[in-house]
């Protein structure tokens, strides 16, 4: 009887047996048809089950489900799609009504974004997600990263091998966080084999997901215009988590990081004030990410680590200095949307899901009209 992964390898080999390998296709820039599609994939793409059913046609392409992922890790899922021009799309799945899910986002300790969690008492996730050693990256989505990579890293590994290298990485809020890291990881591990692939990401209403120097990263490696953040500005949700940069987050080579040094230097009078003033700008700052970190990273953990057996408790790099990543695509709220989607005073999601994002897609990058 052929395992599960054995069954998913032997129905990606006969696809692919089936197609042609096609030249580079994924092309550089925002494409709303592609994002559109990336959409639908999201909400309505991500089924229980793998079903083998005929290829989806929808805007930009058709695609076709090689496979749909079980539930990893704190409810994470993913499903992998083979676009009918040979790029392989993996759509990583966001928040779910799930308590474990919330904790994920909320288990908001950063570290560092380079080195390994050991998520269960046989399996350490090892990874590479930034080449600067002073970056950073949410605990709680590398979490998710790693419980997704260990489910489907074999089947794109196949496919990579097999001559696909054109890969799309999306998702939506959760989904989006997760597919920031998910690209560096990738981007790193292939890179590591002297595989060459090309990545394109498409992270859609995204929190966040590490401090700016994992910001200068993502950017560099996706630079050419492959990798996306796609904002409606009266969404909350990409305003998150909560940043706060203290003289610690900066470059080393920087005026304030030697403050104390010239302080001394002054006059005694004027090195008291000097004193007083700096301690003042300094300790609120570190106090509060001291205190960010310790309820949305070590407390937090207790709750993460509860539906996790075997999740050992990660080092935490002291810094809560979040940063945005991926080119903007800003999808400003106008008058007509304003009227369509209104706050209630309850409905604190009404600016994050499918239809205002849709709704901000077509009028700013409309269909063209059929002559």
């Amino acid at each position: 009887m052929l395992t599960p992964f054995r069954r998913y390898a032997f129905l990606i080999a006969v696809l692919l047996s089936c197609q042609p390998l096609l030249a580079q296709q994924l092309q550089p820039g925002f494409d709303r048809k592609e994002y559109a599609d990336m959409l639908w994939l999201q909400f309505y793409g991500l089924k229980d089950s793998m079903q083998q059913t005929p290829p989806v046609q929808l805007e930009k392409d058709s695609y076709r489900t090689l496979r749909i992922s079980k539930e990893v890790g704190l409810y994470n899922k993913c499903g992998i799609y083979l676009r009918k021009d040979g790029v392989v799309v993996l759509q990583l799945r966001g928040t779910v009504n799930k308590m474990e899910s919330w904790l994920e986002n909320f288990y908001a300790g950063m570290v560092p974004a380079t080195g390994s969690l050991q998520l269960s008492n046989d399996y350490t996730f090892v990874y590479k997600l930034a080449s600067n050693p002073q970056a950073t990256v949410h605990v709680g989505w590398l979490t998710g990263v790693g419980f997704l990579m260990k489910e489907v890293l074999p089947t794109l590994d196949s496919l990579v091998q097999a001559g696909h290298r054109d890969l799309m990485i999306a998702g939506h809020s959760q989904g989006g966080a997760l597919s920031f890291l998910t690209t560096s990881f990738l981007h790193y591990h292939y890179a590591a084999m002297n595989i060459a692939v090309r990545l394109k990401t498409y992270a859609s209403a995204a929190p966040k997901p590490g401090n700016q120097y994992y910001a200068y990263d993502f950017d560099f490696i996706s630079r050419g215009q492959m990798g996306f953040r796609v904002i409606n500005d009266a969404d909350w949700v990409p305003e998150t988590p909560v940043s706060l940069q203290t003289i610690n987050d900066y470059n080393a080579v920087n005026p304030l990081s030697n403050a104390k040094s010239t302080i001394r230097k002054q006059k005694f009078v004027v090195r008291l004030f000097l004193n007083s003033v700096y301690g003042k700008l300094t300790r609120s700052s570190n106090k509060a990410s001291k205190q960010f970190e310790k309820y949305l990273g070590k407390k937090l953990y207790k709750l993460a680590a509860k539906p996790l057996p075997g999740f050992a408790k990660p080092t935490l790099a002291g810094t809560m200095n979040y940063a945005t990543a991926g080119s903007p695509v800003i999808l400003a709220a106008n008058d007509a949307y304003r009227s369509k989607f209104v706050f209630d005073g309850q409905n604190y999601f009404v600016h994050h899901m499918l239809a205002p994002y849709l709704f901000l897609l077509d009028a700013y990058y409309p269909l063209p009209t059929a002559k």
